[in-house]
């Protein structure tokens, strides 16, 4: 697995989010955001973590095409929500599935937060409570 540092993105503070991603440059329509690597998860490691109370459930997410569940590494955890995104994830087809990456829907200017829709039910807003 290798790992392609982003270029055009940092992690910050966003006021009532808590972290979020934000452009240090500007990105074009359909440039790759991020590449992130994904660890899977086994059935056994899932099992043990839906019992647990623990922060990890907010981390993780179930890959559509293989139905494993894995963590995402790079910023991929940090991205905030939004049924307006200007960024979109896709899984990489090429290797064994194991990155997504984040590209531009539009043109992201620099100091603009990145988001993309969770795709969530309609009646759930956000990943995480809002941080007061």
């Amino acid at each position: 697995m290798e790992i392609y540092p982003p270029l055009k993105i940092k992690i910050t503070t966003i006021k009532d989010k808590g972290r979020g991603v934000v452009a240090t440059k500007d990105i074009k329509k359909d440039e790759i955001i991020e590449y992130c690597p994904l660890i899977f998860i086994s059935e056994k490691e899932a099992e043990f973590f839906e019992k647990e109370e623990t922060i990890l459930k907010f981390y993780w997410l179930l890959q559509p095409e293989t139905k494993k569940l894995c963590i995402i590494l790079g910023y991929g955890s940090l991205y905030n929500h939004s049924k307006n995104p200007n960024a979109e994830v896709d899984y990489d087809t090429h290797n064994l599935k194991d990155y997504l990456f984040f590209r531009a829907l539009k043109e992201i200017k620099f100091g603009e937060e990145i988001l993309f829709d969770y795709q969530f039910d309609d009646d759930k807003e956000e990943f995480l409570p809002k941080i007061k």
